[in-house]
């Protein structure tokens, strides 16, 4: 996923049917435009990751069609993209059913392909210790492509 021209990693989970997205954003200069943009917009600091409930109310939204997954503000700017290709089939789908997701996103928080949800989270809750973790559940809107309407 790029935000702003900074790598940041994304995992697309569900917890007992709940999707969840994880974002790792790096530290920098982009890091911490994207991590005030998004403070700005509504994901507010977190305490932890385990046992906390995750806001509503934020002005960021998901937006995913044939190509890709875009966290846009209400202006209709993309913050985040990522290759719909690398989302997880059963996150897309609860998703989809609940028209949103849990939203964390972490600073200078390692994520890789690899690791377990637990582990994942582990690392999210020391980071959020530190104040480096934001989160909210934000909304999903699938775009459909449409034929041509032709008279």
């Amino acid at each position: 996923m790029s935000a702003h021209g900074a790598g940041v990693g994304v995992r697309t989970v569900t917890l007992g049917g709940l999707p969840l997205l994880v974002a790792a954003v790096p530290v920098g200069e982009a890091g911490d435009r994207l991590m005030t943009t998004v403070g700005e917009r509504g994901l507010v600091r977190l305490p932890a990751v385990t046992g906390v409930d995750l806001p509503r109310g934020a002005r960021v939204g998901f937006t995913v069609d044939q190509r890709e997954l875009r966290l846009v503000d209400e202006q209709d700017t993309t913050l985040l993209r990522a290759p719909r290709g690398g989302l997880d089939a059963g996150w897309l789908e609860a998703a989809r059913r609940l028209r949103g997701t849990m939203t964390v996103l972490g600073r200078d928080v390692e994520l890789s392909a690899d690791l377990d949800v637990a582990t994942i989270v582990a690392r999210l809750d020391a980071a959020a210790v530190g104040g480096h973790v934001c989160g909210a559940i934000v909304g999903l809107v699938e775009e459909r492509p449409t034929l041509p309407l032709f008279l």
